[in-house]
């Protein structure tokens, strides 16, 4: 009875292993090669229902590829070689289709050992199959574009260092410092080289140490720690630098992160590595079994429970291999294992198996040994109130899903910064694929759907189409990979080059069916393209517009060849002459030739940089001075094997800095001359710099040193140092200028006065970096100025005795006139009442006694006035020119005598700032003169306006003067016309130039005889 239980129970245990849904399971006859048992699975699989598959053999639906060494396999078996075999093989489906499975195939022999049947597990694999090939491709399609995009990732690189021959950082972009959670302060001065991984050391260095001019650069790819504290990984590029020698100088290395990309390889790794395991873990679960049900179950992976419906445990069986230390054994009930929750789902799942009598399956989440795992749970009735219970272990398969979504999206991630987009093309359906970048690339929002492949003629450019469509269906028509570029319009009307790959995937007869291929956005790429077509361009452009001359020179042959350019240069007609370096040595001057050739020894030694200046003797006879640079090609053993080289004309410049020489000597004279010195001063350093007048003025040689700033304490004078320290210190703190006199002593006790200019001088970040400026000797006027002021203070002092004198005198002579005019009238009447006044010559003597002393009275009037107006103080306030002139003819024309015939002219006036009262008296003189001056014309004319410069003009057409008597006109009593002509008494232009001058103006007049005159005032 026992033996038929435990039948039974094998029997039932059997037909849930058929059952199960991930793998085929079959047994198959060794002499007819037919399937006799299989589960589901195996005809979801093949293609085949359960009545069509047992009337056909292996062999018959094996790929042909495969057949042959499946069967080499399958005789090693019957041969007694082996007990099976594992292996990857392709089947034909019933609709033709292929599909990739992986068979594990063991024997069950007889008491005999010979074979009974053949038990085998078939795995459908096409998906990783499928997944391998587009890695595959995609890293094959990777690899061709490597180098031609290379420059373009350049542009797009993460990570920017500059480094020393020794690692130590100089420079590093803002990216590399935020992934190492660090300042670029904290960054510089750090050696890379200590933050690479240990074992990577020496391989680095030894890299670093091979490189040089021929073997410039090297790449690395580095594990290491981020910011967050996260392993990351990057790829470098190291780039040598060198200096003219060819020795190391730096290195520039750039970056670029591929942290995502070598995720999703380990994960891939560690996918397949646990696949493999699982695999070979169930294979050696088979190898080990003797009898069908009993390898079946020793196969089996899982925790197999017999129960009642309520939980009890009635028998626990747990796996025989390493799988057991997943599972808890239950002793008496599953409430040893799940919570209240899931133990209500477990046996409302149970119910309905029994209700139903079907298989019922469901997952779910519990932890065991402190962690989460994951379980796929079967049910079934078994007998009338039992249920048997396969539990297995599914967590690893759940992780595998998540790290799965995980590559993929690290994936998404990897084509977003390479802007790589895949997509496939079913030609069969018609059905298209594309992935998120494909999507970005064509400016299509995904939720739109991808178009067909006659709607993607929309996107395209209109010039572009016909091609693409043209190579899109040969390569169809052929089953060969394509290549081609073209644009896609966006709607917004952007512009994208694109590179898209292509291969075909074809069926067994050879027909295309498939389409899988990649697409680049090349956009930057052409930018860069156009960029440096634009450089090629405007070097063309520029080698022309500097009349550059280029030629090279092939050192193997012998041969010198020239462009255009140069033949212009040195005046040479290249179809007379066929030998280059002959014209070039007939033109170079006769006392030049040496050095050129001497530079050019020199160059191919590398010993020195070919760079000579030479002079030419054109055929007219006139000489050019020519600059010449050239590079050296040398092979692999550092032979010269070509020189590249330019000339251009740089006779201009020459004679520029023979100018320029001129014009240093000229100024160090004028400086000499001039008694001014110039420095320069450079605040960083201390360093002072003085030119050679700076020297003689300090009584120091120029062939020494300057003293730094706190020497020249030694020389200026003491009582003068504390403001020079003061108004130097303020102006570097205000960042302003400086002007100050000072003192200085020289060695020999001489005295020296000094007027020092400073300009402060800034760098192009705003700071302070020079002193700049001038240094006067300005002794010689110091002394001037002192014998100016005792001559101006001796002047002023008898200025004042004059205009104390003149008031005394004049005053002092107006009592005695007084009395003579008192006593000409008196002496008039009595000799009137007398009768004596009938005598001609009593009149006439009174006569000329009375306007006599009138004069004098005039005269000693003007002199009060012209003394009054020198000693009153300005009242200066703005002053409209127009209205003092309008006030002066308002008077004049008040006058009884004023002739109504005059004409006045006014133009444009200014406005001025002085004393109203002064200016009314000049306005009135000088118009009132003209007044005078021009009274006997038919036609008086007076015009008064202002020139440009603001110059105030008084003209008439008046009497006039001779020009040699102007320096007269303004002196007091000075006059060129005798009373009876035109009264006056010659102190009004006195008076006019006296008050013109209180202002710091000037006045002058012009004129000629019987053509008016013209008097000009500049306040």
């Amino acid at each position: 009875m026992d033996n038929l239980d435990e039948t039974k129970l094998n029997e039932a245990i059997l037909r849930l292993f058929y059952d199960l849904p991930f793998i085929g399971m079959a047994i198959t006859s060794p002499e007819t090669k037919c399937w006799v048992k299989f589960n589901d699975r195996l005809c979801e699989i093949l293609g085949y229902s359960r009545e069509e598959l047992p009337h056909i053999t292996w062999t018959e639906i094996t790929h042909p590829d495969d057949l042959e060494l499946d069967v080499v396999e399958f005789e090693r078996v019957m041969r007694g070689e082996t007990e099976g075999y594992v292996m990857d093989k392709r089947f034909i489906r019933k609709d033709r289709s292929v599909i990739h499975a992986s068979i594990d195939v063991k024997c069950v022999r007889k008491e005999d050992l010979t074979i009974d049947f053949f038990i085998a597990t078939v795995q459908d694999i096409s998906d990783r199959k499928l997944a391998e090939a587009r890695q595959k491709q995609a890293e094959q399609a990777l690899a061709k574009s490597e180098e031609r995009y290379r420059q373009v990732v350049q542009t797009q690189i993460d990570f920017v260092l500059r480094s020393q021959p020794d690692t130590t950082i100089t420079f590093a972009n803002e990216s590399l410092c935020r992934a190492l959670g660090k300042t670029l302060d904290q960054v510089i001065g750090l050696k890379w080289i200590d933050l690479a991984p240990a074992d990577e050391l020496q391989s680095t260095l030894q890299k670093i140490s091979t490189l040089s001019p021929l073997n410039p650069s090297f790449l690395a790819e580095n594990q290491d720690k981020r910011a967050d504290g996260q392993i990351g990984y990057t790829q470098w590029i190291n780039q040598g630098v060198f200096d003219d020698q060819g020795q190391l100088i730096g290195i520039q290395s750039t970056g670029r992160d591929v942290t995502a990309i070598k995720h999703a390889e380990m994960a891939l790794k560690k996918l397949n590595d646990e696949l493999e395991i699982r695999i070979e873990q169930r294979t050696a679960d088979l190898q080990q079994s003797e009898a069908r049900n009993l390898a079946i179950i020793k196969a089996l992976p899982d925790l197999l429970l017999l129960l009642k419906p309520d939980g009890t445990c009635i028998q626990c069986i747990l796996p025989s291999t390493d799988d057991k230390s997943k599972y808890i054994p239950i002793k008496h009930h599953i409430s040893e294992v799940l919570s209240p929750e899931d133990l209500q789902v477990q046996i409302k799942i149970a119910e309905t198996a029994i209700a139903t009598g079907e298989v019922q399956i469901y997952e779910h989440q519990l932890t065991k040994f402190g962690k989460t795992v994951y379980e796929e749970v079967r049910i079934t009735p078994y007998g009338a109130d039992e249920l048997l219970v396969i539990v297995r272990d599914i967590t690893n398969h759940k992780l595998a899903e998540e790290q799965l979504i995980k590559s993929d999206a690290h994936l998404k991630v990897a084509q977003r910064i390479s802007k790589l987009g895949s997509w496939e093309f079913d030609l069969r359906t018609g059905d298209v694929i594309w992935s998120e970048e494909v999507f970005r690339i064509f400016g299509r929002a995904p939720a739109f759907g991808t178009p067909t492949y006659p709607e993607l003629q929309k996107s395209l450019h209109s010039d572009d189409w016909e091609y693409f469509d043209q190579v899109v269906q040969n390569a169809i028509a052929t089953c060969q990979s394509y290549e081609v570029e073209y644009r896609i319009c966006w709607a917004d009307g952007t512009l994208i080059y694109v590179l898209a790959r292509g291969e075909i995937i074809c069926d067994l007869m050879g027909n295309a069916i498939q389409i899988v291929g990649t697409l680049l956005d090349i956009s930057d790429r052409k930018e860069i393209e156009q960029q440096l077509q634009n450089l090629t361009d405007r070097l063309t452009l520029a080698i022309k517009s500097a009349s550059i001359g280029i030629w090279e020179w092939d050192i193997a042959h012998n041969c010198l060849v020239w462009d255009e350019r140069t033949y212009e240069l040195y005046g040479i007609n290249p179809d007379q002459s066929s030998d280059a370096y002959l014209a070039w040595v007939s033109r170079v001057h006769p006392s030049d030739r040496a050095i050129a050739e001497t530079a050019v020894q020199l160059a191919l030694n590398g010993e020195k940089e070919y760079e000579p200046e030479f002079r030419i003797v054109l055929p007219d006879g006139n000489i050019r001075y020519l600059k010449a640079y050239a590079l050296v090609q040398r092979n692999t053993d550092g032979e010269p094997q070509r020189l590249i080289g330019i000339n251009f004309d740089i006779t201009d410049r020459k004679l520029a800095e023979e100018l320029l020489l001129k014009s240093d000597t000229h100024l160090k004279t004028a400086q000499r001359i001039g008694k001014l010195g110039s420095w320069e001063f450079e605040v960083n350093t201390g360093k002072l710099t003085w030119s050679d007048e700076v020297f003689r003025i300090y009584g120091l040689e120029p062939s020494g040193n300057p003293p730094d700033y706190d020497q020249l304490q030694l020389y200026i004078h003491p009582e003068d140092w504390q403001n020079f320290d003061q108004t130097v210190q303020a102006a570097m703190s205000l960042e302003q200028s400086y002007d100050l006199e000072h003192r200085i002593i020289q060695p020999n006790g001489t005295l020296i006065y000094v007027m020092a200019r400073g300009e402060m001088i800034y760098n192009v970040s705003g700071q302070l970096t020079h002193i700049i400026g001038t240094a006067i000797d300005i002794t010689d006027r110091k002394l001037a100025e002192a014998k100016i002021l005792h001559a101006a203070n001796q002047l002023a002092n008898t200025n004042r005795e004059l205009e104390s004198f003149s008031y005394s005198v004049s005053h002092d002579l107006r009592a005695p006139l007084r009395h003579m005019n008192g006593f000409v009238n008196a002496l008039q009447q009595r000799l009137k009442n007398h009768e004596a006044l009938q005598d001609p010559k009593v009149t006439h003597y009174l006569q000329v006694i009375e306007k006599s002393s009138q004069k004098m009275g005039h005269l000693i009037d003007g002199l009060l006035t012209l003394s009054r107006f020198g000693r009153r103080p300005l009242e200066s306030k703005q002053i409209s020119i127009r209205d003092l002139v309008d006030e002066a003819i308002e008077i004049i024309r008040t006058d009884p005598s004023h002739n109504p015939l005059i004409e006045f002219a006014i133009g444009d006036l200014p406005t001025t700032v002085g004393d109203r009262t002064l200016l009314q008296q000049v306005f009135h003189n000088l118009i009132g003169n003209a007044v005078k001056f021009s009274r006997n014309q038919p036609q008086p004319y007076i015009e008064i306006d202002s020139l440009p410069d603001q110059t105030i003009r008084i003209r008439d057409n008046g009497v006039g003067f001779q020009m040699e008597y102007a320096d007269k006109l303004f002196g007091a009593f000075q006059r060129l016309h005798n009373d009876s002509e035109f009264e006056g008494t010659g102190i009004g232009l006195a008076i006019v130039q006296r008050i013109v001058q209180r202002h710091g103006g000037s006045i002058w007049a012009e004129g000629y005889p019987d053509q008016g005159a013209t008097f000009f005032i500049k306040l």
